[in-house]
């Protein structure tokens, strides 16, 4: 019987490993996002994790124990618990590295967006998550997120060259797009 939970516990142990290596793309991403450096993003979502599985030991080891559906339930709760941790993360770090960034968002577009709406801009247009999680993640209200999502997209519709507005937006009419 110890055995058998042994390798339960395991097994469980292995499905969380297999989850945050499969999320690494858009950890990373994320953190990118938010501190535009590779080797600072990278580092930003390592912390991210090590932070996360000390700070939610017990949620972990009642992983270990669910069935699928908890379990379901459980990963998409470390899922958002892991974004909420680099946006908080990077905040504090965004401070101290912000002028090794100023080339790059110089060059306008979306790095050159506030910290806050790069982040609910990502988290909703990227990310796909509901307003729900994105309040939960950035620890603002509703009317806040909502405030910070539009201005985040007013403000990227004014940064962005025109040039390459109309060459994102309308197609181009000699290949035979349609407007």
């Amino acid at each position: 019987m110890i055995v058998r939970n042994s390798q339960t516990s395991l097994m469980k142990t292995d499905e969380l490993q297999k989850f945050i290596q499969n999320l690494s793309p858009d950890l990373y991403s994320f953190a990118y996002v938010l501190i535009p450096d590779d080797l600072q993003a990278s580092q930003l979502m390592i912390d991210c994790v090590q932070s996360y599985l000390v700070q939610k030991k017990p949620l972990i080891e009642r992983m270990a124990l669910s069935k699928n559906k908890i379990v379901r339930n459980l990963l998409d709760e470390t899922k958002a618990h892991l974004f909420k941790t680099i946006f908080e993360l990077s905040k504090k770090r965004y401070q101290q590295l912000k002028m090794s960034f100023s080339e790059v968002e110089q060059n306008g577009g979306f790095f050159a967006l506030e910290l806050e709406e790069k982040a609910v801009l990502y988290l909703k247009e990227k990310a796909s998550m509901d307003l729900d999680q994105i309040e939960f993640i950035t620890g603002v209200t509703r009317g806040e997120l909502l405030a910070r999502l539009y201005s985040a997209r007013i403000k990227m519709t004014e940064l962005m060259p025109n040039q390459q507005l109309f060459t994102e937006i309308l197609p181009d009419q000699s290949r035979g797009g349609v407007a």
